[in-house]
C-alpha cells in the first residue's frame, strides 16, 4: 500500500513538470492566431468597410451546400493572400478559397 503511495508522489509532479516544459514549440509569446483556410461562393464575396463577407465555409463541398452569406466576418486585414478561385459547384457556382489569419 505505501509503494503505491510513494510512486504516485514521486511520478505526479515529475508528470506535472513535463507537461509544463515544453521544449518542442521554444518560448510561448501571447496574441498570434494559426493561419485559416476558408472557402466560399465567389458571387457572394464582397470587401465592404475593411470586412470579407461571404458564405465561409470550412472546406470546398460545404461552400457549395451553403446557399446564402454566413454571419461569419473576417477582417480585412486579417487576409493572408486575395482570393483565388478554386473550382465549380455542380450547380456551375464558382467557389474562391482564401487564406487568413
Amino acid at each position: 500500500m505505501w509503494q503505491w503511495l510513494l510512486v504516485a508522489g514521486l511520478v505526479l509532479p515529475a508528470s506535472l513538470l513535463a507537461l509544463a516544459v515544453d521544449d518542442t514549440t521554444g518560448a510561448q509569446t501571447d496574441g498570434g492566431q494559426s493561419p485559416t483556410l476558408s472557402f466560399c461562393q465567389l458571387r457572394f464575396y464582397e470587401e465592404d468597410d475593411g470586412r470579407l463577407l461571404c458564405n465561409w465555409a470550412v472546406n470546398f463541398n460545404f461552400a457549395c451546400f451553403v446557399s446564402y452569406p454566413s454571419n461569419k466576418v473576417i477582417q480585412a486585414g486579417a487576409k493572408i493572400s486575395e482570393p483565388e478561385v478554386v473550382g465549380e459547384c455542380d450547380n456551375g457556382e464558382a467557389v474562391i478559397k482564401l487564406f487568413h489569419y
